[in-house]
């Protein structure tokens, strides 16, 4: 039974367990001046104590990384598995608040609970909300449950104008160490050990954004790791980005022998060419699962708008010629490269960002 506590002189009762994640979020700028803000995250109750069948998962997922009991009783595991036993909360409204105006989002959350949603801001709102922040290609914003707003999170939305340079950048093993490619390796990597981001990604990166590019960080990744995925980002100083990993049940991957699914990849990528119309974009990724596949199929979808394609070539699962043709031949007006450090693609992509950016 869910345990309610009443919130001080407000007579509402609120459940104290309820998480509100707000990923962070993107806003285009219109041809009217003013502002398209796109926002999603999750509203969800972790487990206070893990249940008889949540305990049973947790073994299924020991075994299968051949972990011992003192592995899984660590701060980090019980940290890192906690996100993955939560109960989804669907069916909630939520209320968005940016400077001093708020907003209902139109939709509640959807069965897994995640939310997503617009909301049209003018720019004298946005020009005063950055006349009081520091930073001006970012505007803070707060959500909370409608009939609870004590169940509140804050987040960030990256403003992004027409005519720019965003970067779709893959995570596992193109910038986050992850051995997708090995069942065991990838488990203990996800739950058992520190992250551990690919060599010179980040300074690489860095430079880009130093020279106007946005990032877009798209992955298969389950959204349970969100705050570890950021907590990398803000460690290792990748640029700050908008952030879209997938939904994610660990009892059915558990039974599935945790099989990677990319079609929600796929989405989220044709969401951000549809929703920032005016932007190109160069795409980051792996040959070790199925990048190169889904990078092509975009490219196909929208052509034109893809300037740039690299591809880290993996030792396990190389970057054949013929997977390199196939994708070249869906990008006649572009660059598209294989590589395998940060310093090769440095040399690779040569002055491509600095030219686009200007």
């Amino acid at each position: 039974m869910i345990k309610l506590r009443q919130q001080k002189n407000s007579g509402i009762e609120t459940d104290d367990r309820l998480v509100i994640e707000a990923f962070p979020g993107y806003a285009r700028k219109l041809a009217s001046g003013d502002w398209k803000f796109s926002l999603s995250g999750v509203v969800c109750q972790p487990p206070e104590s893990f249940n008889m069948r949540q305990r049973m998962m947790i073994r299924m997922l020991g075994n299968a990384m051949q972990a011992t009991p003192e592995q899984l009783q660590c701060d980090m595991f019980q940290a890192r598995v906690a996100p993955f036993l939560a109960e989804a909360e669907h069916k909630r409204h939520l209320i968005v608040t940016i400077g001093d105006q708020s907003f209902q989002l139109s939709r509640r959350t959807y069965r897994n609970g995640h939310f997503r949603g617009t909301v049209g801001v003018s720019q004298a709102l946005v020009d005063s909300i950055r006349a009081t922040s520091s930073g001006h290609k970012e505007v803070p914003y707060r959500v909370e449950l409608a009939d609870q707003p004590a169940v509140v999170a804050e987040g960030i939305v990256r403003l992004i104008s027409d005519g720019g340079l965003s970067v779709i950048s893959d995570i596992d093993d193109t910038i986050k160490v992850s051995g997708v490619g090995n069942r065991k390796e990838l488990l203990a990597n996800t739950f058992l050990r520190e992250f551990k981001s690919v060599t010179g990604m980040a300074e690489l990166y860095q430079q880009w954004d130093a020279l106007g590019a946005s990032f877009h960080y798209v992955s298969s990744s389950p959204w349970q790791l969100y705050r570890a995925l950021q907590g990398l980002h803000t460690e290792l100083r990748f640029p700050a980005g908008t952030m879209h990993l997938r939904n994610f049940r660990l009892r059915d991957q558990l039974f599935k022998k945790f099989r990677i699914r990319r079609h929600g990849k796929v989405s989220a990528i044709q969401s951000l060419l549809k929703g920032l119309p005016g932007q190109k974009f160069v795409l980051i990724g792996d040959s070790g699962e199925k990048d190169p596949e889904i990078y092509r199929r975009i490219c196909r979808r929208f052509p034109g708008r893809v300037t740039g394609l690299f591809i880290r070539d993996l030792p396990h699962r190389r970057m054949t010629d013929e997977r390199l043709l196939k994708l070249r031949k869906a990008l006649p007006d572009g660059i598209c490269e294989r590589y395998e450090s940060a310093q090769a693609l440095r040399e690779t992509v040569g002055d491509l960002f600095s030219e686009l950016a200007t």
